[in-house]
């Protein structure tokens, strides 16, 4: 006679059925929106880290959104649209001294990456004085970049030399070429147009002894102290995401491509090369020194900035935990 077993097979039923729909519990994703600049190299560790599949990896469903200009994404945070921002330059620090609790949680790009290029003729950066040099605008972070060479190299920027706006690259590399400006601060992929046309490169900025916060990640202190696990996971996956990027070149060229819209190889290639493998800062804790160099930029703009001290803007407890965690270093091998 068939023996059954009621009870065994409802507690067998029961284990199965929980172990079948424990991974999709896992997989439950925190869904969140964040945003960065146009597409661009310094830009690339929040794409690496979304076309790696790293944010799923670490618990998020991200939705990445690219914003043009500092100030929309700063309004988007501030607005709590996007309450977690990829940005650069002075920007979270200004909106500080205007009353915003504005963060650097991370700085993965903290060298000026622009290249000083010239007319031929011309051997050193000295050799500019009384000539005209060409930024893009006034107050971008190529202006700011430029005027720190010049002043480095023994010229006053408001006395020694002309400066004029040229309106973005492709135009300062045309007036060069022209002979309407002397030289200009550029950075890839126009550099490799300057290159093209036999410009004269006179200076690496990555190479000059300064750090600034040219691009990282930035929230809100409300943000951070109330959704501190999702900025974690967010971080590591930012994070493997830049190391990825590094490791693998095949990996970074396929995503510039597709966000840079270009199948051009000498454009990834200049783009790879000298910002992700020479340039991106990985364990990226915020740059003190970089947010120091930005107060002290912006003391004739706003007297707040004068005695300003660069830690209060800047919380590097997370970094930190993934750095002493060994986490970063797993990623890195």
């Amino acid at each position: 006679m068939k023996k059954s077993y009621p009870l065994f097979s409802f507690v067998l039923f029961n284990l199965v059925f929980s172990l079948s729909i424990a991974p999709a519990q896992e997989k439950k994703l925190e869904r969140i929106r964040v945003g960065g600049g146009s597409a661009s190299a310094t830009q690339m560790s929040m794409w690496l880290a979304k076309e790696g599949g790293f944010y799923e990896k670490h618990g998020l469903s991200v939705e990445a959104i690219s914003i043009p200009g500092s100030s929309l994404a700063l309004q988007a945070m501030l607005a709590g649209d996007l309450p977690i921002i990829q940005l650069g330059g002075a920007a979270s620090i200004q909106a500080n001294f205007s009353g915003a609790d504005t963060v650097i949680v991370a700085t993965i790009v903290r060298k000026f990456l622009f290249w000083i290029f010239a007319k031929p003729g011309f051997e050193r950066m000295e050799d500019l004085k009384g000539k005209v040099f060409g930024t893009t605008r006034f107050g971008t972070l190529s202006d700011l970049a430029a005027r720190f060479a010049l002043r480095a190299h023994g010229i006053d920027p408001e006395r020694d030399i002309t400066m004029v706006q040229t309106g973005g690259p492709a135009e300062a590399i045309t007036a060069m070429v022209a002979g309407k400006i002397d030289a200009a601060a550029l950075s890839p992929p126009a550099t490799l147009t300057a290159r093209k046309f036999k410009l004269r490169e006179l200076l690496d900025m990555s190479k000059l002894e300064a750090e600034y916060h040219i691009n990282g990640v930035v929230t809100t202190r409300k943000f951070l102290r109330t959704q501190e696990d999702i900025v974690r996971r967010f971080l590591k996956a930012y994070v493997e995401g830049a190391a990825r990027g590094q490791k693998d070149k095949n990996f970074a060229l396929k995503v510039m491509g597709k966000y840079f819209r270009t199948d051009d190889k000498e454009i990834l290639e200049e783009s790879y090369e000298t910002t992700i493998k020479s340039n991106f800062a990985i364990p990226p804790y915020p740059s003190i020194p970089g947010i120091a160099s930005l107060i002290q930029g912006l003391e004739k703009q706003n007297p707040k900035a004068k005695g300003a001290k660069p830690e209060d803007f800047a919380d590097s407890r997370l970094v930190r935990e993934l750095d002493q965690s060994g986490f970063v270093k797993s990623v890195l091998q």
